[in-house]
Parts: C-alpha cells; sequence; structure tokens
C-alpha cells in the first residue's frame, strides 16, 4: 500500500473508447464523423450532421498474455450520450477504466500482491462549430471534467476477474477540471481530412496529497474517402504516444462502412505501431434501420494477447 500511495500510477483512458459505429471501423472515424459521436471524435464533423442522437454503451478488455488467469490486464465501460445539430452539440460521457497489475513484494500468493487502480471520468461538453466557407469547419468542446481516482490492492493469486470487481468498488477522491477539445475538417469533394486534439488542458486528478493522475493529451489525424454514396473508407493515425500499463500506445487504424438500404456493414482494424511485437486488433460492426432515421448499431472487437477485446451497442436517430 505504501508503494501505490507514494506515486501516481500509469493509467490512461485511449482514445477508442466511445462510438460504437466508429468502433465498428476499427476506430478510423476522425475525417468521417457525421453523427452525434462527433462531439467525441471531431467536433468540426458536425457540419455534416443535419440533426443527430446517439445513446450507447461499450465494454473493452485488455489481457496482458494469452493465459485467461493471468492477474494483469485493464477493462473499460462507457456510458455515451449526444445531441448535435449544423453548428452545436451537447454531450455526456461517463468512461469507467479498471486496471490491475502484479506487483513483487512481501505478498502471500506467490511473492506478489496486485496493484488495483480505479480511474472514473465524467465529461459534459457544449460543441461550437464555426465553418470557414465550403468545405472548412472548425470547432470546439468547452468540457466540465469530474476525475474520481481510487488505488487498492488484492490477492496476487486470485482471478483477473474478481480483481476487476474488487477495483470497481473501489472508493477515492474526486476532482472536477475544466477542459477543452477542438478538431477542424478539410472537404473537397468524396474526399475529407480531419484533425482533432482532445483533452488539450491535460486535468489533472488528485490521487493523494502527494500525488495526482493527469488525462494527457490526445493528438490525432485521418482521411476518408466516399467512392460512391453508400461506401467510406477511412484510416486514422495517432500522433501523440499514451503512457499505458502495456506501454507505449500510438494506433494506426483503417476502417470501411457499406450500406446496403436498410443495413449498414463495417469492418477495420488497428494497430499499435509502438508495440515492439504489435498484436492486431480486428473490429466487426452492424447497423439496422428498424424505423425511418432510429438505428440499431453493434460491434465487436478481437485482438492478439494485448489487443483490445470488446463489445458495444448503441441507439441512433437522425439524418
Amino acid at each position: 500500500m505504501l508503494l501505490v500511495a507514494a506515486s501516481a500510477p500509469v493509467h490512461a483512458q485511449v482514445f477508442e473508447m466511445v462510438g460504437v459505429r466508429a468502433l465498428g471501423m476499427g476506430g478510423a472515424f476522425v475525417a468521417v464523423a457525421d453523427d452525434a459521436t462527433a462531439n467525441y471524435w471531431n467536433p468540426a464533423g458536425l457540419t455534416n450532421v443535419l440533426s443527430s442522437g446517439v445513446l450507447e454503451t461499450q465494454r473493452i478488455e485488455t489481457r496482458f498474455g494469452l493465459d485467461p488467469t493471468l492477474r494483469e490486464g485493464t477493462r473499460d465501460r462507457t456510458t455515451f450520450a449526444s445531441l448535435a445539430g449544423p453548428t452545436v452539440g451537447l454531450s455526456y460521457y461517463r468512461l469507467r477504466s479498471w486496471q490491475v497489475d502484479r506487483v513483487t513484494g512481501d505478498g502471500v500468493d506467490g511473492g506478489t500482491t496486485a496493484s488495483l487502480t480505479s480511474l472514473v471520468t465524467h465529461h459534459a461538453g457544449i460543441t461550437l462549430v464555426q465553418p470557414f466557407g465550403p468545405g472548412l469547419a472548425v470547432a470546439t468542446v468547452l468540457k466540465a471534467v469530474r476525475g474520481t481516482v481510487a488505488v487498492g490492492s488484492g490477492g496476487g493469486g486470485a482471478p483477473v476477474g474478481a480483481l476487476f470487481d474488487q477495483t470497481s468498488e473501489l472508493s477515492g477522491r474526486s476532482t472536477t477540471r475544466l477542459d477543452l477539445d477542438a478538431g477542424v475538417m478539410i472537404g473537397v469533394g468524396a474526399v475529407r481530412a480531419a484533425l482533432v486534439g482532445r483533452n488539450l488542458r491535460e486535468p489533472e486528478f488528485a490521487v493523494s496529497d502527494d500525488a495526482a493522475l493527469n488525462l494527457r493529451r490526445q493528438v490525432r489525424v485521418g482521411l476518408s474517402v466516399r467512392p460512391t454514396g453508400s461506401l467510406v473508407i477511412a484510416v486514422d493515425a495517432d500522433l501523440s504516444i499514451m503512457a499505458t500499463a502495456a506501454g507505449p500506445h500510438r494506433n494506426i487504424a483503417v476502417g470501411a462502412e457499406q450500406r446496403l438500404g436498410r443495413l449498414v456493414v463495417r469492418a477495420g482494424g488497428r494497430v499499435n505501431v509502438e508495440d515492439d511485437d504489435p498484436e492486431p486488433a480486428v473490429a466487426f460492426g452492424l447497423s439496422l434501420e428498424v424505423l425511418s432515421g432510429f438505428w440499431v448499431d453493434g460491434q465487436m472487437t478481437g485482438g492478439g494477447d494485448e489487443g483490445d477485446r470488446g463489445w458495444g451497442v448503441s441507439t441512433r436517430v437522425g439524418l
């Protein structure tokens, strides 16, 4: 416990935590961003939205190794709600991130204990978009972010699932900060290029009197092409490197989406190019238009021993 309290834990909330449709394309969405999830992925994309609303939930899990009983990993759960028009958007999302690490020491289970860290952030934001002529828009998201950081310890021999349950029950300090996201989108014909920055003020949340945890700034670029009115192909690349429990993290993602009447099929993948032995994560998603303008979306993601494994479902309305 003294080791845990002595310094801030390495804990990150990576870009690919929100957006069922976006994650169904592997996370290649910065230059697509044409529904209410643009409030998260690229606020400048709201210029391509007439009206849209999204309500969704996600779960993503990473295990550091192939052994299902391995006592290390992360689990992220997301709740996201958003409304958007062409110049203004409103969004709220809660990101719950739980991390389990093995710590060598004097534990009762083979000389190890499990270090448990919980980071829960609530983001409430308003998006303001400024168009600059045809095809160019700049947008900002003004956010209030409330973060709660909690640390603890568990038995080194316990199953990782049980340790995640313990982590979810930890209580900790809460801090509220103001933050800022910004995005740019340029469109020429069927091609769009985009740049987005998240957590630009890098809000800091107290862990203890002597330690704090920051949400690191995230910068990402994207390019999308629409060969036909029903098909979009996109690629994203992180420009910033995130420090995570699994090591440095910087993704390149590629994805595609094809509309087939009331059914939309999408697929994609991403890879962490900072990993010495990268394991790609592959994603697949479907959308069904149940009623005119009302969609039900789903996605599943699978990867290697350090790849994201997760699923998400959402409901979406609008044009």
